[in-house]
């Protein structure tokens, strides 16, 4: 049976719906595992938690692996989601303050020097916070390596940054250690919370892994332009520069050294990756992953969190924003 004829999907709030309870639970929890009694650490950190406070794609992903054997050990898993929900909010905190932004952490730029100091010890702030309770539920060694890959990410990214001699296997490596991990711990961790079958856990696990490729290139895909004044060459562009001419590839230099699209207009960058197919070849990587996600998932029992799985997988790839 195909996988399209093996599955019965449901819409994105059906998805929710599964989760909805534990996901308030997850709120509940990050507001009690996260407060600083410091006003100064406690503005960025509550900006930085409430940016996805409405999707929690990671916790949500946690806790219906969790469900996918009959809902196992439900204060567990809303425990561990407000974990991974705190650990991608400290990357989103320290990758804003590396990125340069005009405001850091809910600080005006006028003040960036205290802004940059506020940034590090609330990202810091959240990493202890969410690798205290993954000690209490006695998964560290879990959270900690995958802690370890994202910062190493970081660390990648900024040594690349300007550098225009991007493979894509840099691009899939940093994808990789960058979001896919973190989304593969969520499948993970959500099978132990949820007593799943540990074959299953690992097939989970691998599903997680993929949808988290395929979400990272989607992203590659939604934040090129942003990505490129930042200084980071990813996919779509490095599959328009492997065709393109000395003077194209100058044009991409041009924006690189100067940080912005004064001297080249985005316009023009735009058409060299449009002229080369980019973007198109960029979704079709992600769909290669989310094809091997849904490859995983029919090779499982069915069952409404299954299903709903099948579901987010569509959504991460076809997402536009």
């Amino acid at each position: 049976m195909g996988i399209g004829r093996a599955r019965a999907v449901l819409t994105a709030d059906e998805i929710f719906d599964l989760v909805r309870e534990d996901l308030r639970g997850v709120e509940i929890a990050i507001g009690v595992e996260s407060a600083a009694s410091v006003p100064a650490v406690t503005t960025p950190i509550s900006k930085y938690l409430e940016r996805d406070g409405e999707k929690r794609l990671r916790a949500a992903l946690l806790l219906l692996c969790s469900r996918f054997a009959g809902g196992g050990n439900s204060r567990m898993a809303i425990q561990l989601g407000a974990v991974v929900e705190m650990i991608h909010a400290a990357t989103l905190v320290h990758d804003e303050m590396i990125d340069g932004a005009q405001t850091r952490c809910a600080w005006p730029s006028d003040d960036i020097h205290f802004a940059n100091r506020t940034c590090v010890l609330a990202g810091d702030w959240l990493y202890i916070r969410a690798f205290r309770v993954a000690l209490q539920e006695r998964v560290l060694d879990v959270v900690l390596g995958a802690a370890q890959t994202m910062v190493a990410a970081e660390l990648i990214q900024l040594d690349r940054i300007g550098r225009i001699g991007i493979a894509e296997s840099d691009c899939l490596d940093l994808a990789d250690r960058k979001t896919a991990c973190l989304f593969s711990i969520c499948g993970k961790l959500g099978a132990v919370a949820g007593g799943v079958d540990p074959r299953d856990g690992e097939k989970l696990a691998e599903f997680a892994w993929n949808l988290g490729m395929a979400f990272q290139l989607i992203d590659d895909v939604l934040a090129f332009s942003r990505d490129l004044e930042d200084g980071k060459v990813t996919l779509p562009l490095v599959y328009a520069l492997q065709p393109a001419s000395g003077s194209e590839r100058d044009l991409v230099e041009s924006v690189l050294r100067d940080r912005g699209y004064a001297a080249v207009p985005f316009a023009s960058v735009l058409a060299l990756v449009d002229r080369y197919g980019g973007i198109c070849r960029t979704r079709a990587r992600a769909r290669e992953f989310s094809d091997r996600a849904l490859q995983i998932l029919a090779e499982l029992p069915d069952s409404v969190c299954r299903r709903a799985l099948f579901t987010l997988t569509d959504l991460v790839t076809e997402r536009d924003c």
